[in-house]
């Protein structure tokens, strides 16, 4: 059987569901057979925590500052990666921050406020912007509205705590924290930073959370994320406007994994996310808006599958990850003209208000096992079938190419 394992970084892309079923050739695209209904996909809530610990203060440009905490025992939280920092700028121009590059982009505005995620491969740990105007507020009315936010979006889960607000900076700082379960089913502790401060007649709320016990080993890069944060108040934030759910795939160009292990096309507009560890290879690929997603991993298996073992290898991962959620929906595996195999699933994603359909070819070459998961909203998938299938297409894998 296929080792089990979790696949923690492409979960967070993929979104609702979709069927790719060949007509000879490659795989291709095509609408599901039974009408999918998607889960509710939850919003931006951190994995582990129980009290808060105080978190990052700026000074000028923001600083994080932690308390010492008491070292735990027992299983340990996958470890938070922060990769190299790029220089991030919102569509609108509307701020500039660096974000690490290998953590996935979900852009969840809406008319008259911007609001945008990044989450780390493990799930452990996230960052946010949201921006919104209003007209001129004290420091202590600006507190106010943080914690009031704070409680409301968080107050119910166990152990939430958060400290009274104090002046960082510019910014009103205050540190929250709750328990959660992390990406390896551990309870922990989530440390929460939220700053909010008022540039001109826009008003930011920027938060960063990571596990409580990684904080120490994180800080100089949650500093350094701090100090880049740039908001530009002349840019107008239109209320009255209905943000694009179009989901655009531009021009699509060559890419080939680092160790040469698989190849593929992908849009020319969309942001990368290597999320790759040791033994296996996860890279995503997201559109602008959040709305649709292209994801590989690729990880090494010596013992020959049968094509029932790998469909119920996936239908399994597939299952327990996204059954719980509503109107989840998985299809009949459909086995490919080149062998690979196809489920088609789906759920509802309410974040972003819309039905999403996957479809996730799995292939044994060699010993390497290959999952190709392409998402896009369900009610664009005509529109957008050309353009898929020419990505799927494209896929390629080199079995005798190193992991990394």
């Amino acid at each position: 059987m296929v080792n089990v394992r979790r696949f923690y970084v492409w979960l967070t892309a993929l979104l609702a569901v979709s069927v790719l079923v060949a007509c000879g050739g490659s795989p291709a695209a095509e609408a599901p057979t039974a009408a999918p209904i998607p889960t509710a996909k939850p919003t931006l809530t951190p994995r582990p925590t129980p009290r808060p610990k105080p978190t990052a203060e700026p000074t000028a440009e923001p600083t994080a500052e932690p308390e010492p905490t008491v070292a735990s025992s027992g299983p340990k939280l996958i470890d938070v990666e922060i990769g190299n920092l790029k220089p991030y700028t919102h569509a609108k121009k509307l701020f500039t921050i660096d974000v690490p590059e290998n953590w996935t982009l979900k852009n969840l505005s809406k008319p008259g406020e911007a609001i945008v995620q990044w989450t780390d491969p493990a799930e452990n740990a996230f960052m946010q912007v949201d921006i919104f105007e209003s007209d001129q507020q004290t420091p202590k009315a600006l507190a106010e509205l943080l914690k009031n936010y704070l409680e409301k979006t968080f107050g119910s889960q166990p152990d939430f705590a958060q400290d009274a607000a104090k002046e960082s900076g510019p910014s009103q700082l205050i540190v929250w924290s709750y328990t959660a379960e992390g990406s390896s089913n551990v309870k922990a502790k989530l440390l929460g930073n939220s700053f909010i401060k008022q540039v001109g007649n826009k008003v930011s709320l920027f938060t960063l959370v990571v596990p409580d016990e990684q904080f120490d080993r994180l800080q100089d890069s949650l500093n350094e994320i701090l100090g880049s944060y740039t908001i530009h108040d002349e840019v107008a934030l239109n209320a009255d406007a209905t943000p694009s759910t179009e989901v655009t795939i531009g021009d699509l160009e060559d890419y080939t994994y680092k160790t040469g292990l698989f190849s593929i096309k992908v849009p020319n507009n969309w942001e990368m996310a290597d999320n790759s560890k040791a033994g296996e290879a996860i890279v995503i690929w997201g559109e602008p808006s959040g709305r649709a997603t292209a994801v590989v991993d690729i990880f090494a298996e010596s013992k020959k599958q049968t094509s029932e073992e790998l469909t119920n290898f996936l239908k399994d991962f597939l299952t327990k990850t996204f059954g719980s959620k509503q109107d989840f929906f998985l299809n009949e595996p459909k086995t490919q003209s080149d062998g690979s195999i196809l489920l088609v699933w789906a759920y509802t994603d309410e974040s972003l208000n819309m039905k999403a359909l996957g479809n996730s070819f799995i292939e044994q070459r060699g010993d390497k096992i290959s999952i190709l998961s392409m998402v896009v909203p369900d009610d664009q998938f005509d529109q957008l079938l050309p353009k898929t299938n020419e990505i799927i297409q494209s896929y390629s894998i080199e079995p005798s190419a190193d992991l990394p």
